[in-house]
Parts: structure tokens; sequence; C-alpha cells
């Protein structure tokens, strides 16, 4: 069978934008989380430049030193980094997990915060000579923060919705405005009277008058706002990290424009009904569930992260009335109405968990890849949950087989290059292909096939899960970014879904774009 290759959604520099600063070349510095690196914008032409790449440039947060050197924090990694001016790029701190935002003293020394996955502000030696020094904990999460005229540190406690000053040598918190609902980063204004302020879970950019604590909402943009920064001419500029993009607010006249656009954020998981005539996708983006025509690329539907309780989904699958997702970012699964989009049940789990499928009873089927099993999840209150099978070499991708005598399920081992049945009645294991390249999506085509993303040979598989024979559809993909410390086998993986047509679509984690393969002569 000949194939056909089109785009279904193209894609964009980033996997999600979220820190941002403004060097003294005029260019907008952007920390790329998810895709592991580090960007450079050209204010004047909008050309977006790779200044670190994957793995070192896994950036939550970045800011200039006063020698011109960029640095950043790893959320996952627990890694602060420093890139110089001649082009050195090295770890100055590791170790301290949800490593998140950072802010220059005027006299040169450096903080930074731990957010979700610690809660703590340390003073890190910008050179990297010294260890850090731990100097307040349990908090409520400072995230993005600045230094202001008086030494103070300005910044969002995200957890109490409040803008704070902090005394970093005393340790003594002061509020400066309060109110918000989820606030992200804070930036002064050129002339320190005013503070902008993001709220990530209402989109408001608020203006802060710092002597008074007056709030005015001066734009209303969509949820999911991250960070900021503030150019020499006060423009401000937003990133959003659930529609992966930079808009700039001009002050002057209240305009908004965007800097880079994009249509996805880090399409990952993907599932299609079999019975859809339309094909219509779901895509889990990590930052939202959306649904993507898969005829037409129209994104008809999203539900976004932080202004709902969703949990940054990296797989998905339907049950009969049901959406699955599961997420490795905030170790969880997650069950939703697939109607009405209602988040019924969340479930903990930090066992890196990859895919999921719902069984006709309501059990959840969870492969977790840190621990090599796939386990099932009852429908109770606390949910139990029972070991079906284990020894498996990071399990990423479930595809299931119930409508037969013995019912199964196909699974992805990242790991070991192998796909595997697992029997659902007793967990015993058969290998079906063995000598694959980081196997992770996976999907059954309507003749019986299996279709595999085949990520380290960035090829798209078909096997024959009766003999194990192997064809290739598609080869030289652009999928497999580098799998990032702190997170689990598979990494961000790669979706594969097929619709009732034989059309296979797979998503493309270096692009950030969602691709289609058309079956023809």
């Amino acid at each position: 069978m000949v194939y056909r290759k089109e785009v279904v959604v193209p894609g964009s520099p980033f996997q999600g934008v979220h820190g941002l600063a403004v060097d003294d070349h005029g260019r907008l510095l952007a920390s790329n989380l998810l895709g592991q690196s580090v960007h450079s914008i050209d204010l004047s032409s909008g050309v977006v430049s790779t200044l670190v790449g994957p793995p070192l440039g896994g950036a939550d947060d970045v800011a200039i030193g006063p020698d011109g050197s960029v640095y950043w924090t790893g959320y996952f990694s627990g890694r602060l980094m420093r890139h110089t001016r001649d082009g050195e790029t090295r770890i100055l701190a590791e170790d301290l997990p949800g490593l998140n935002s950072l802010a220059f003293r005027g006299d040169g020394r450096l903080y930074v915060t731990q957010v979700g996955r610690g809660d703590a502000l340390w003073e890190v030696d910008p050179d990297g000579n010294e260890p850090p020094r731990q100097l307040l904990s349990d908090y409520g999460f400072l995230n993005g923060f600045e230094f202001g005229l008086d030494d103070r540190a300005y910044g969002p406690l995200m957890m109490a919705g409040q803008v704070v000053r902090l005394d970093v040598d005393a340790g003594e918190f002061e509020v400066v405005a309060e109110g918000f609902t989820m606030p992200t980063a804070v930036n002064f204004d050129t002339s320190h009277e005013h503070l902008y302020v993001v709220d990530a879970a209402t989109g408001e950019l608020v203006r802060v008058r710092v002597a008074t604590g007056e709030k005015e909402v001066v734009a209303n943009l969509p949820t999911g706002l991250d960070n900021l920064a503030i150019g020499p001419d006060d423009q401000v500029y937003v990133s959003n990290m659930v529609d992966n993009d930079i808009r700039v607010f001009n002050p002057a006249d209240g305009s908004i424009r965007h800097v880079v656009e994009a249509r996805l954020s880090v399409p990952s998981g993907l599932a299609v009904a079999p019975d859809d005539p339309e094909e219509h996708l779901y895509v889990a983006d990590v930052y939202a569930l959306r649904r993507v025509g898969g005829l037409d690329g129209t994104i008809t539907e999203t539900t976004r992260v932080l202004s709902t309780t969703m949990t940054f989904p990296m797989q998905v699958s339907l049950g009969a009335r049901h959406v699955i997702l599961s997420s490795a970012y905030l170790a969880s699964v997650q069950v939703l109405d697939r109607a009405s989009g209602e988040i019924l049940r969340t479930i903990p789990n930090a066992n890196g968990v990859q895919g999921a499928l719902e069984l006709a009873d309501g059990t959840l089927l969870v492969a977790e890849a840190s621990t090599g099993r796939l386990v099932l999840v009852d429908t109770a209150e606390p949910a139990g949950t029972t070991v079906l099978t284990e020894g498996l070499e990071g399990p990423v991708g479930l595809a299931p087989d119930t409508e037969v005598e013995e019912p199964g399920v196909y699974v992805t081992e990242v790991r070991s290059g192998r796909v595997s049945r697992v029997r659902l009645s007793d967990g015993a294991q058969h290998r079906v292909v063995s000598g694959l390249q980081a196997p992770e999506g996976i999907a059954r085509h309507p003749d019986g096939g299996l279709i595999v993303a085949e990520v380290g040979g960035k090829r798209l598989m078909r096997i024959d899960p009766t003999s194990g024979k192997s064809t290739v559809i598609a080869s030289e993909l652009p999928i497999g970014l580098p799998e990032s410390a702190g997170m689990p086998p598979g990494y961000l993986p790669t979706g594969v879904a097929v619709g009732a047509s034989g059309t296979i679509y797979m998503s493309s984690d270096i692009e950030s774009a969602l691709y289609r393969f058309v079956p023809g002569n």
C-alpha cells in the first residue's frame, strides 16, 4: 500500500512557550521547556532562531546576566544553566526539581525558585563555584519575579493569588496587590512605577501601581498566560503556553498583536472514534485537549489547563462515553465525559503514566513506563489498583484487542524495542515483534494490522499482529525529541490514530504539527 503524506495542522518553532527576556540587541529570548530549547526572536523581522537546542535547553524561565550570559531553569531536569557570549553552555546547579523562575538583583546576585515539584527560594552563584543556598521554603510558590530598585523581589504567590514584595535577606513578605486567580509572573515598566501581572486562569494582563496596589486590567487575553517581558519602549511581551504563542501589548494605544503564532502546542497522544465519518481527532496537546478535524484541520473544541482542573494531557483514548487522559507531567489519569467535557475523575499516579484505556466495565488499564507495569484501576473512590503484568521495558502505547475470545491489549515497549500482547485475564505476555527502535504510538488499522510510530528510526510502521512482519509506511519523519531528565520513558509520546477510511494520523513532537497518511495506489 502506498500512502500520501499530508499536513493536517502546520507546526510551530515552540512546544509551549514560557519565560521571556529582552536583550540589549533588540531580541526577545523565549524558553521552551518541553522542546528543550532556548530561542531568540528578532523583533524587527519576527524570525525565530535556536540559541540552545535539546537536550540542554529545557527552560522554564530565562534571564540575562550582567555580562550578557543567558541563564535558564530546567523544571524537569532540576538544573540551572548558563550560556555565555562565547557560546559555552554549562550546568551551574542541579538536583533542584521544579526549578522555575530566576532573577538577578541589582548587585548581580542570582536567585531562583522551585515551584510544583518543590517550594523554595535559593541564592545561586552565577558562576557555579559555590553550592546553592536555600533561603525560604513552603511559602506558596513564588513564580516569575523581578527585583525592584529597592532590592526587594516582587512576584506572584500563585496559591495565594497575591503579588508580594519580599526582602530576601530578612525573609519577610509584604502584600502589594491581591485578588488574582492564578498570577504567574510580574515585570516592572521602565519607570518602575507599575508592575504588569499576568493571570493564567483569567487571561488578564493587569497593571498594578506599586505605591498603592491599585489594579487595572489593561488587556483580556486567552487563558494560559505564563510569563512576560517589557522592552525599553515599554512594549509588553506576553507568552501563552496553551496557545504556544507570544503577543505584544502596546500601553500607548492598547493594541495587541502576535509576535509568534501557532495552532497547536505539543501534540502527543491521538485518538479517533471508529464510527466518525469526519474523523475528528482528540489530541492530547499537553496544555490542552483539542478536537481537530482530520479532513480539514479545523480545531472545533478545546479544554485548557490552568483555567480548568485538567492536568497536562500527554495521552488520550476513547471509551463509549468517556475520554481518558494520562499525564506524566502532573502524575495523573483523568476521566472526562465525552459529550460535555466535564472532568469526572482524577486518579493520581506518580509512576510515569503513559497510555491508558477504559475497558467495557469501566476499569482503567494504565501503562506505568517508569515501573514497567500495566495496572488495572477500578471504579471505586478512592480507586483501587491491581497489577496486571510487570517486567515490560518502558511501556508507552496501548491498543485494545478486546473483540476476541481471549481479550488483550497490544503495548509498545520503548526501551526494549518490542511490541507485546498482554492477555487481560491473567497478564500473560506474548511478543509480537522485537528489534524496533523506540516504538511509542500504536493503533489498530481497520484491516487488523498494527500501526506503530518507531520513533528511534523516525518511521511509521505496519506490523502484522499474527506473524510480526513489519512494513515501512513512511520514513525520515519529524519525530523523536530526546528524552528529558525527570520524565519517564517515552517522554512526549508520538501519537498514532487510524480513521475508518484507513487514513493514518500522526503527531510530530519536533514540529508541533499533525500529519495524515492517506492510502492510495
